[in-house]
């Protein structure tokens, strides 16, 4: 999926990711099942659920579901403060893995039971926002972009600029690798993720909007992982 930077990059780079919520993204190392290999972003939901992108867990042009993912929480470059943890299940939505709809490009990864990152690192909530509250709405993306020093966590912030029934537009510069990273927003001193990154153009970058059923589907995947 291609993603952009627009005008000049503004990425921050985040150095403290052991704070939270730095700490809760989770830099992944995928391996396909063609054997090739990838990079990503995804979120702690739960204990030990991860959200990220359809297309970092089922990988169309690559044989379908991946062999396996490296997830890494708060990874600092070669920093690893709190390990890593390797995982073989994977979910996804008909809409992404059989008709491929970008609209539908969402997933999870379930951590085995000795990887609880969670409950050591904390984990994001998220939210069912209507439309009206989401336009115009400032909103935060974090994750790891390949156009970076490796496994550097960069951040951005900007308002959603566009809302479809499914995604959000806005004009968050992001690369490739970040690709599952969080859409939050900070009200309250409460952070709720809307939205998951997953793809981008010159006329802005997207993601996958928390709609009723994909906040089912967070709440069912964040239940395995309990």
């Amino acid at each position: 999926m291609q993603e952009v930077v627009i005008g000049r990059d503004d990425r921050v780079r985040i150095t403290g990711t052991t704070s939270y919520p730095w700490r809760a993204i989770c830099s992944l190392l995928i391996t396909a099942k063609d054997g090739s290999r990838w990079i990503g972003t995804g979120w702690l939901v739960g204990p030990r659920t991860v959200i990220t992108a359809g297309h970092v867990v089922y990988i169309h042009s690559r044989g379908g579901w991946v062999r396996q993912i490296e997830v890494i929480p708060g990874r600092n470059g070669s920093s690893r403060p709190y390990g890593s943890c390797v995982s073989t299940a994977f979910r996804s939505v008909k809409g992404w893995t059989k008709s491929k709809k970008r609209s539908h490009d969402y997933g999870a990864i379930i951590l085995p039971k000795s990887c609880p990152f969670g409950r050591r690192v904390g984990y994001f909530g998220y939210a069912n926002l209507n439309f009206f509250s989401l336009l115009g709405l400032k909103v935060n993306l974090s994750g790891y972009p390949g156009d970076k020093p490796s496994g550097t966590q960069w951040w951005h912030a900007r308002r959603i600029k566009f809302v479809t029934g499914r995604t959000l537009v806005y004009n968050i510069d992001t690369a490739g690798g970040q690709s599952g990273s969080p859409v939050w927003r900070y009200k309250n001193g409460k952070r709720h993720v809307v939205g998951i990154h997953t793809n981008g153009s010159s006329a802005g970058n997207s993601a996958t909007r928390i709609t009723k059923p994909v906040f089912k589907n967070i709440k069912k995947w964040k239940a395995e992982g309990m």
